[in-house]
C-alpha cells in the first residue's frame, strides 16, 4: 500500500501570499453597475463628438469653398501709383492639405459617432448589443483610429498657421511698377495658411473694398482652428472608454466570457499574466 505524503505550506507563500497582484482580465466583474456607467460615459461623449465633427465639417467646408472660388479673383489694391493693381485674391502658395485632412477626420468622426450613439440608444435598457465582445473590439479600433486622424489633422493646422509667412505690402507697392495692369498679380513670396492670409487682409488699407471679406473668412478659420482642441479632447476620450470598455467585459465568477444571444462570440478563459 503506498503511503500518502501531506506537504504543508511553507512559511514563505503565506507571506507573500497578500502581495501578490490579483488577475486583471479574469475577475467577476458588475456588469449591472459597469454598463450603467459606460452607457451614461459614451451617450455624453458620443454627443459632443457628433456636436463638434459637425460643426468642424461646415467650418472646414467654409475654408475649402473659400479657396475653390477665389482661386481665380483679384480686386483692386490701392496704392501710390495712379494706375490700378488688380491682386489676387489668394496668394501663389497656400496650404490647402490640412483643412482638407480635418474636413476628412470630421467626416468620419460624424459617421462613427452616430452610428455608435443610434446603437447606444437602441440598446439602451438592456445592452446585449453593446456589450457583446465583437461589439466593443470593433468599436476600440474605429474609435482609436479616429482618435489618430483628429492628432494628425489637428497638429497639421497648428504646423502650418505656426510657419505661415506674413504680408508685406512693400511687395505689393513694388510689383505694382512692373505688373500689367491688364494681366493683374498674385503675391508669390512664402506660403501662408488662409487664417493668417485672411487675418492679416482685412487690415491692410489696399485691401478695403474686401476687407469685409476677408474679416468674415478670418473669424471662421480662427474658428476653425480653436475647435479642433476640443476635437480631439473628445476623440482621445471615447478612444479611452472604449478600451475601458474592452478590458471590462463580461465575465462570470470563473472567468468566462458570457456569450450573448444575438452576437455569436467563442468563449473562453483569459489568464492574467
Amino acid at each position: 500500500m503506498r503511503k500518502l505524503e501531506f506537504k504543508m505550506p511553507s512559511v514563505l507563500d503565506k507571506v507573500s501570499a497578500p502581495f501578490r497582484p490579483k488577475p486583471v482580465f479574469n475577475q467577476p466583474v458588475c456588469t449591472e453597475r459597469r454598463y450603467y456607467a459606460s452607457r451614461a460615459l459614451h451617450s455624453i461623449s458620443l454627443v459632443l463628438l457628433v456636436v463638434i465633427a459637425a460643426a468642424v465639417v461646415g467650418l472646414k467646408a467654409e475654408t475649402i469653398n473659400f479657396m475653390e472660388d477665389n482661386k481665380d479673383t483679384g480686386f483692386e489694391f490701392k496704392t501710390d501709383d495712379p494706375q490700378p493693381t488688380i491682386l489676387a485674391a489668394l496668394p501663389r502658395n497656400l496650404f490647402t492639405a490640412p483643412a482638407k485632412l480635418a474636413l476628412v477626420a470630421a467626416a468620419i468622426s460624424l459617421t462613427v459617432g452616430l452610428g455608435h450613439v443610434v446603437f447606444v440608444f437602441l440598446d439602451w435598457k438592456e445592452g446585449k448589443k453593446t456589450q457583446a465582445y465583437a461589439f466593443r473590439r470593433n468599436m476600440m479600433f474605429l474609435h482609436f483610429i479616429n482618435s489618430i486622424l483628429v492628432l494628425f489633422a489637428l497638429v497639421s493646422t497648428y504646423v502650418t498657421h505656426k510657419s505661415s509667412s506674413h504680408f508685406n505690402e512693400r511687395y505689393i507697392n513694388y510689383k505694382a511698377d512692373r505688373a500689367s495692369s491688364d494681366d493683374g498679380m498674385r503675391y508669390n513670396i512664402g506660403t501662408f495658411d488662409l487664417e493668417t492670409w485672411s487675418c492679416e487682409l482685412k487690415i491692410v488699407p489696399g485691401a478695403f473694398m474686401v476687407s469685409e471679406d476677408y474679416r468674415k473668412q478670418c473669424a471662421i478659420e480662427m474658428a476653425g482652428r480653436d475647435m479642433m482642441i476640443p476635437f480631439l479632447i473628445v476623440a482621445w476620450v471615447l478612444c479611452g472608454l472604449s478600451i475601458w470598455q474592452m478590458i471590462g467585459c463580461r465575465r462570470d465568477a470563473n472567468g468566462e466570457r458570457i456569450k450573448t444571444e444575438q452576437v455569436e462570440v467563442e468563449m473562453g478563459k483569459m489568464n492574467a499574466v
